[in-house]
């Protein structure tokens, strides 16, 4: 059974999406309704434009949304239907994995993103942080450093990517203090994301906030498949109410070996990335090294995974 998997941001670059719109027309009809929709002409992104926020997250779940919605419409004219598994997408591509599992609509979608991305950088700007991405370290070994006094309150666990990759936030000197504190305990290597914030910390509280209550004016819908929750790791309750996850879900760590371990323990055995480049099909096969992966961001992607016979 295939885990369908929903890129995060930073892998954005310039006219992603363009070749699938101009050879598949369900691509082609997305990419018309989100521009319309959020009136930018998403396909005409420059570099300057995908290094923002706001741009970025919107390109980025459209690519990812239109990727799948074309796999899906493939196999329909093959005769074929979508095999039964499991969603899941990473911190942004959590939104982009309700939209494809039937809970929010894509109109819908387009406009929590924007308006996230908008407290996420208001947030950015009232709690200035970083995000750092310690190497080659052990887990227990960094979760007991952040117990310490010195970074209580300070710095967080945010993402826990894979098996020695782990994202350390928080207040800009404290985590950048605690990052050379985890160096000297034996990381590898230190690597400052080039984000605007503390993403997946207490220091998006704010934004978090705003987006429950903006997220409360939509309809939310029961997923067609398991979805799996980032902030636990697990899959998300029958019973979950959407607007309070994703306050929870802003402000959380970002459980993804938690998530790739449970996919698999459940049955999964291959994982599909949609949206652009591959840094989640990276982090499955540094988790689950057997795992067959396929990550779809253009047509001669689309056709291979159209010829690995999943269906």
């Amino acid at each position: 059974m295939p885990a369908y998997l929903f890129s995060g941001q930073g892998a954005q670059k310039a006219e992603m999406g363009k070749d699938l719109a101009m050879q598949y027309d369900v691509a082609a009809k997305i990419y018309q309704q989100a521009s319309e929709h959020v009136s930018v002409d998403l396909l005409a992104l420059d570099k300057g434009q995908l290094a923002q926020t706001l741009y970025a997250q919107l390109a980025i779940v459209t690519l990812s949304y239109a990727a799948f919605e074309t796999w899906k419409d493939l196999i329909r004219q093959q005769g074929g239907v979508l095999p039964q598994g499991c969603f899941a997408g990473f911190s942004l591509g959590e939104y982009s994995a309700l939209a494809a599992a039937g809970v929010l609509t894509f109109h819908d979608l387009l406009s929590l993103i924007r308006y996230r991305s908008q407290v996420m950088q208001a947030a950015s700007e009232e709690q200035p942080g970083i995000m750092i991405a310690v190497i080659g370290l052990d887990k227990a070994v960094l979760a007991e450093t952040l117990k310490e006094e010195t970074w209580q309150g300070k710095v967080w666990l945010a993402n826990d990517n894979a098996p020695g990759q782990i994202v350390i936030a928080g207040y800009a000197d404290e985590t950048a203090a605690c990052a050379e504190a985890l160096k000297a305990k034996g990381a590898r290597r230190l690597v400052r994301l080039n984000v605007s914030g503390a993403f997946h910390t207490p220091l998006m509280q704010s934004a978090a906030d705003q987006l429950s209550a903006f997220a409360s004016r939509f309809e939310f819908s029961k997923p067609d498949m398991p979805v799996y929750s980032n902030a636990s790791g697990a899959l998300a309750a029958d019973d979950v109410n959407w607007p309070r996850y994703l306050s929870v879900h802003m402000c959380s760590s970002v459980h993804w070996v938690d998530t790739i371990k449970a996919a698999a323990a459940s049955g999964q055995t291959t994982f599909i990335e949609f949206g652009p480049g591959k840094v989640l099909t990276g982090l499955v096969k540094k988790t689950l090294r057997d795992a067959s992966v396929f990550n779809v961001e253009t047509c001669d992607d689309m056709q291979k995974l159209m010829q690995a016979d999943l269906v």
